[in-house]
């Protein structure tokens, strides 16, 4: 047998010249190196995609509640919420007050 491809005991190895075997060795590392790099290059991409679908997601639900207010909006819309704070303690003190002078009435009928 002059060709060692006839010969299916013989590997491309054999084949080969000692110093072209070294080159296909270095280009097999090569490729497996490759080939992880792509994995994890996959492997982050799948990671970013969902990222991008969670992010849009929460950005069609926040759209969804209407247009975000402008500047000007939101310093108004700051504004009655302090406001609104204001006023809801306001309402709360009037209860407590409110809520002690029934009470003091209350007593006030029960006397003889």
């Amino acid at each position: 047998m002059a060709s060692g491809a006839a010969d299916p005991r013989v590997t491309e190895a054999e084949e080969l010249p000692a110093g072209e075997t070294a080159g296909w060795e270095r280009l097999e590392r090569a490729a497996r190196a490759a080939a992880e790099s792509v994995g994890e290059w996959r492997r982050r991409a799948l990671e970013a995609e969902q990222e991008v679908q969670r992010l849009r997601s929460e950005l069609e639900q926040l759209t969804s509640l209407g247009p975000l207010p402008s500047d000007e909006a939101g310093d108004e819309l700051r504004r009655l919420r302090a406001e609104n704070a204001v006023l809801t303690s306001r309402a709360a003190e009037a209860r407590q007050r409110i809520t002690g002078m029934l009470a003091r009435l209350t007593v006030l009928e029960n006397r003889p």
